[in-house]
């Protein structure tokens, strides 16, 4: 059984999310080792504080979560995001410019994003796969690649009736950006321990779900037996 808790960004990006439950967040994910929490920026200098001196990143997301705002609004996004305590930016890619073959529009945001993170924050690139051909999602992980992006993201889980990660999109993400070393993050859909599991063995190094506490905790009980 792979030890999921270091794989776990703790996911909590509903909009009605209060501070309180932000807490709550932060001190499950100091409580299970998770490696993460992923919040809005909005939440980003609380949940900062509350993991102060601890080992769990902060990872807010930018673009949120339909990536059609400008190059410029996302950068000072990001920027701010990292002024104010977080540690990863996961970035909504302007899945229009992709679709309609707009890749100059692209590569530029992709670069942009990538100066205003610095190369000492971690850049991760969500593609929304299920918005996407096989043939785009190659290309939008290439375009990652070359921009210096340290992950490709599955999903955003805001699309309407998707299937979220899928072990195939992971294997075919890494395929596409193993020459320079991208790295996966599955994420959407991930309710289950086996379904996280399945990620991983496909290739994935990071795990996005709001489901982590309840998954884990049966570990724990199950490994108690």
């Amino acid at each position: 059984m792979i030890n999921l808790n270091g794989y776990i960004e703790h996911t909590l990006l509903d909009p009605t999310a209060s501070q309180k439950d932000i807490i709550k967040l932060c001190k499950e994910a100091k409580e299970y080792g998770f490696h993460a929490v992923c919040v809005h920026p909005s939440h980003v200098i609380l949940a900062k504080r509350t993991l102060e001196n601890t080992n769990v990143r902060v990872v807010t997301v930018v673009g949120f979560p339909l990536g059609a705002t400008k190059i410029e609004v996302k950068a000072y996004e990001a920027a701010t995001a990292i002024r104010e305590g977080a540690d990863e930016i996961d970035m909504v890619l302007n899945i229009g410019a992709l679709k309609e073959k707009n890749y100059d529009y692209v590569v530029k945001e992709l670069k942009t994003l990538r100066r205003a993170t610095t190369r000492q924050k971690i850049l991760k690139v969500i593609i929304e796969t299920d918005l996407l051909t096989k043939e785009e999602i190659v290309k939008a992980t290439e375009f990652a690649t070359l921009a210096g992006a340290d992950f490709v993201k599955t999903s955003t889980g805001f699309v309407k009736d998707g299937k979220g990660a899928t072990p195939e999109n992971v294997k075919l993400m890494l395929e596409s950006g193993a020459a320079k070393g991208i790295r996966v993050k599955a994420s959407g859909g991930i309710s289950t321990a086996s379904s996280a599991e399945k990620m991983i063995k496909a290739g994935a190094s990071r795990i996005g779900t709001s489901h982590a506490k309840k998954f884990t905790k049966k570990i724990k009980k199950a490994s108690k037996k």
